[in-house]
């Protein structure tokens, strides 16, 4: 679409954000659409829009100040979470598949678990998106700190019809990569591989709690892949497979409170090159100086067979307002070379 229709569309998304009480969401569509009228000289009455875009969110300040010293905490509707889904995935030209993960996504950046994970479960019935709902339901799972559950519901896919070999294989292998970090481990006696041919009696369930057997990958990991410089980040689904999987990034701060500091950060959920962060509301002073458009010159991106050094640009932060991450923020990264 041509800069006027992006702009209307913009200044359209802005009022439906303001209107379900989506005051951060609402502040970065005006801001967008006030660079786009600066960008475009040719624009009638621009400098007259710009004001009244202005004033629109001098209002939206106010009314976010006004929330903030609430003491009420806002709950988000079914018709909430449906516009967030709608509206907070991709604006790209995008299949069915790739907008329905991108939404279900969406939901679980927001905090809203329980209906992201209803979304994925829906998704698992969907062959091209089957591993990357899979992956998503472990990652909600591990971002609510049930691990059994991620072990049981693996467990649960080795007797699932619908799964192949490769792509148990392929979650197996994620599953184990994120496990490590807490010391827990898939059991190799309990649980048998995958897939056993027809007609053999399926091998026993899931275990999380006896001592780390020393599994190795179901299968030998894919070799990492580099993103490129300023690559698009593709199919929603597309990406699940095109792109390593980060389970965490150390970025090193060049301001703020942890200048010249590398902290570390476990990557909540991914789509291609898109990594999406979970921030305690407690630790928002490490990322109160990152707006949109903050660029981190110095990222180490850490996954199960490989470390990569790269680059990023923060493309969204926002304050989680329910669920059992309220009050933390959910902060998106862009990797723009590694």
């Amino acid at each position: 679409m041509d800069f006027r229709e992006q702009i209307k569309s913009l200044l359209k998304e802005a009022e439906l954000y303001q209107q379900q009480g989506l005051l951060n969401e609402a502040k970065e569509r005006y801001r967008k659409a006030t660079d786009l009228i600066k960008q475009n000289a040719h624009i009638p009455n621009s400098q007259q829009l710009i004001a009244k875009i202005v004033q629109k969110v001098v209002g939206l300040n106010q009314a976010m100040e006004r929330i903030n010293t609430a003491t009420s905490k806002p709950q988000v509707s079914d018709r909430k979470q449906d516009l967030i889904k709608k509206l907070f995935s991709s604006g790209r030209e995008t299949s069915s598949d790739d907008a329905d993960l991108e939404g279900a996504i969406a939901l679980a950046k927001f905090g809203q678990f329980e209906r992201a994970l209803q979304e994925f479960e829906r998704l698992l019935d969907r062959e091209p998106l089957r591993v990357a709902a899979a992956k998503n339901i472990l990652r909600c799972q591990l971002e609510l700190d049930a691990l059994d559950a991620a072990v049981d519901g693996y467990g649960a896919w080795t007797q699932d019809p619908r799964f192949s070999a490769a792509q148990l294989q392929k979650v197996k292998f994620f599953l184990e990569s994120r496990l490590k970090k807490s010391g827990r481990t898939l059991d190799a006696l309990a649980l048998e591989e995958p897939r056993k041919p027809a007609g053999t009696a399926p091998g026993g369930g899931v275990s999380a709690d006896r001592p780390a057997q020393g599994i190795p990958p179901a299968s030998s990991p894919e070799p990492p892949r580099a993103v490129a410089e300023n690559r698009p980040s593709g199919s929603a689904h597309g990406g699940e497979e095109e792109y390593l999987d980060i389970n965490s990034v150390g970025i090193l701060f060049d301001r703020g409170p942890q200048k010249g500091r590398m902290v570390e950060f476990d990557v909540s959920f991914q789509t291609g090159n898109a990594i999406n962060l979970i921030i305690p509301g407690k630790d928002r002073n490490v990322i109160d100086h990152l707006e949109a458009g903050s660029r981190l010159d110095d990222i180490q991106f850490f996954s199960p067979i490989a470390i990569l050094n790269g680059s990023g640009v923060v493309t969204a932060k926002t304050r989680i307002k329910s669920g059992p991450k309220e009050g933390d923020f959910s902060l998106d990264i862009a990797i723009i070379r590694s």
